[in-house]
């Protein structure tokens, strides 16, 4: 832990495969790295979002394609994306949890952090209304401190901006960043 600064013991960053959730994942593992906090990135995944790579490597033998295939591509898409957004880190745990329930699945991984990191997709009020906002309900419920990563930001943190600063790199024209 940094003199003086949060006590943080585990930053939980919420992941989906997004842009925004990559941002996020950026910003987790700055914030877990600056005060030498645990990082464990949850992904609360649905079959439709690793379908597609089934079907390609079973060759379209649909008989061939369970749960149990489908969960150890998913196992490994997660490792490489982390191992892509935060390399070099080999420390960070990944929890797969499949259901359709993002929001309920990422609140309950909440429990256990001391905070919790997330993007928001920006997707406007009315998709909002209709589809929901994961990032929204886990601000509302969370048992923990939430961050959320503004829609736009998929950059990640430049050499000396800290979380806190986060605001006013956001702010700053694109040309002179």
């Amino acid at each position: 832990m940094t003199p003086g600064g949060p006590d943080l013991e585990l930053v939980l960053a919420a992941y989906d495969g997004s842009d925004e959730a990559a941002a996020a994942l950026h910003w987790a593992a700055a914030i877990a790295s600056r005060v030498g906090s645990a990082l464990r990135v949850v992904w609360a995944w649905k079959l439709r979002d690793v379908w597609d790579d089934g079907v390609a490597e079973h060759h379209g033998d649909l008989d061939a394609l369970h749960l149990p295939q489908l969960a150890e591509i998913a196992d490994r898409r997660l490792a490489r994306a982390v191992e892509e957004i935060v390399p070099h880190r080999g420390d960070v745990q990944l929890r797969l949890v499949q259901g359709p329930d993002a929001p309920g699945i990422v609140l309950a991984e909440s429990a256990e952090a001391d905070l919790l990191v997330m993007g928001s997709r920006g997707r406007g009020r009315a998709a909002t209304a209709l589809l929901g906002s994961t990032s929204a309900w886990c601000l509302r419920r969370a048992r923990c401190p939430v961050l959320i990563t503004p829609h736009g930001l998929t950059t990640p943190p430049h050499h000396g901006v800290g979380p806190l600063a986060a605001h006013a790199e956001v702010a700053r024209p694109q040309e002179a960043l």
